[in-house]
């Protein structure tokens, strides 16, 4: 365009940056060199909006920019319920109606099976008269003998106990009696190995990776987080709160104008904040604090824009930080240009050569050399190790509190009932406690 640029930065940029309406009614920082006349470019991401139509002419847009909000993850500590981890809701509901219904199978086999033995007994009894009934019926090994291993069913609690205890891989201590209840035992013997792999298989896999990390990527997500919101200059706060729409309109009553991007990244890294701006600079906030060695590669013009000492604070404890993340959904995507003075006569000539360098993919190329240092930086996410720790054995120890608990309340309860009860009853005697559980058990 025939033309020499002399490019300068207007005074005190760091602090004003692009510039606002001051009290006296002028402009700071780079809108108020365009204002004023003093400069006839302004190379500024100055987004094509009505505010910076209203103080200057743009350009055609040379680039479409996601702006976002940089947020802190939050790690959910769910090691406490690491046991019901494995499987969902509804399994564990399946496994529960599976337990009772089949502990109520065997408690009905079992009954019926000694209903059968006990026809027997009968028929017996009748075929039989005078000695031969009597040395019967004083035979113990001969007149009304349960079968070996019918009593682990023959009552509905000891039944539910030791169907259960086939479901944690706990062998029976005989094998019960009765062909059908054999058969019965065999398949859920099966049912049950088929479930504690799988159970097991999913639970190795639960402690071998890391804690889950809960990201905000929603506006929905980011006004129910409750953390306060804020980015640079009050016409952006001005853009939330003037939204109609309800959910941008919430996050514009919580909104905050912060002039410094590091002081603001540091207090989301703290978790109480999210910062809105460009996705580019967000990314380059976010490599920035966890690289020290980005850090050091940043020129003295960047280091002297963080002489407030909170971008080296942000790098010296990242142990107390949480992790940022930037919000996959967009709030707006809008467009970037170069600005011009009011009428000015470079603009025509101008839009003609940034379709022409934007059709050669020119900005494009510019933009990835610009950001190459960020990505060659950006570290994935720590590899997965299967390495256990105390932490993640939290389920375990409340299992066992939960257990001692459990049989502590069971302890008190047979003290209180052999207090109250047993030692009550008329026919107790503690001089001859077998005759009186004899009777108690007719």
């Amino acid at each position: 365009m025939n033309f020499i640029p002399k490019l300068y930065q207007p005074e005190n940029a760091d602090l004003h940056q692009w510039g606002q309406k001051q009290a006296n009614g002028s402009f700071s920082g780079l809108l108020g060199e365009m204002v004023n006349g003093k400069a006839d470019v302004a190379l500024g991401n100055l987004q094509y909006t009505p505010y910076h139509l209203e103080l200057a002419d743009l350009s055609i847009p040379y680039i479409s920019e996601c702006l976002t909000f940089l947020t802190p993850e939050a790690l959910t500590d769910n090691s406490w319920k690491t046991l019901i981890l494995p499987f969902k809701l509804y399994m564990w509901i399946a496994v529960l109606l599976v337990l009772l219904i089949t502990g109520a199978i065997f408690y009905g086999l079992a009954k019926y099976y000694e209903s059968l033995l006990k026809m027997k007994d009968d028929d017996v009894i009748k075929s039989r008269s005078g000695k031969e009934l009597e040395v019967y019926k004083n035979n113990s090994d001969l007149y009304e003998v349960q079968p070996a291993g019918l009593y682990l069913f023959g009552e509905i609690v000891n039944s539910i106990l030791y169907t259960y205890g086939m479901l944690l891989v706990v062998s029976l201590p005989k094998l019960p009696a009765g062909n059908s209840i054999r058969l019965l035992t065999g398949w859920y013997w099966l049912y049950c190995i088929l479930l504690v792999v799988s159970y097991r298989a999913s639970m190795t896999a639960i402690l071998a990776n890391p804690a889950p990390r809960v990201t905000i990527d929603t506006i929905k997500e980011l006004v129910d987080s409750k953390v306060t919101c804020g980015g640079w200059g009050a016409e952006t706060k001005k853009f939330f709160v003037d939204s109609s729409d309800e959910i941008t309109h919430k996050i514009g009553e919580r909104f905050e104008s912060i002039n410094d991007p590091y002081l603001a990244a540091k207090k989301v890294a703290q978790g109480v904040y999210a910062y809105y701006e460009n996705i580019y600079f967000l990314k380059y906030l976010s490599v920035k604090r966890k690289n020290v060695a980005l850090f050091n590669k940043f020129t003295d013009e960047d280091t002297n824009s963080t002489s407030n000492g909170t971008a080296v604070e942000a790098v010296e404890s990242p142990e107390m930080e949480r992790n940022l993340h930037i919000m996959s959904d967009c709030v707006v995507n809008i467009p970037v240009s170069i600005g011009f003075q009011k009428n000015s006569p470079l603009k025509p000539l101008a839009d003609t050569y940034i379709i022409r360098i934007i059709e050669v993919g020119l900005v494009e190329k510019l933009l990835n050399d610009a950001m190459h240092p960020i990505k060659s930086l950006e570290t994935d996410a720590e590899e997965v190790k299967a390495l256990m720790n105390l932490k993640k054995l939290y389920g375990a120890f409340i299992a066992l509190a939960i257990g001692y608990f459990l049989s502590l309340v069971a302890l008190i309860g047979e003290l209180l009932y052999w207090q109250f009860v047993v030692k009550r009853d008329p026919k107790f005697d503690k001089y001859a406690m077998d005759i009186y559980y004899s009777n108690k058990s007719k």
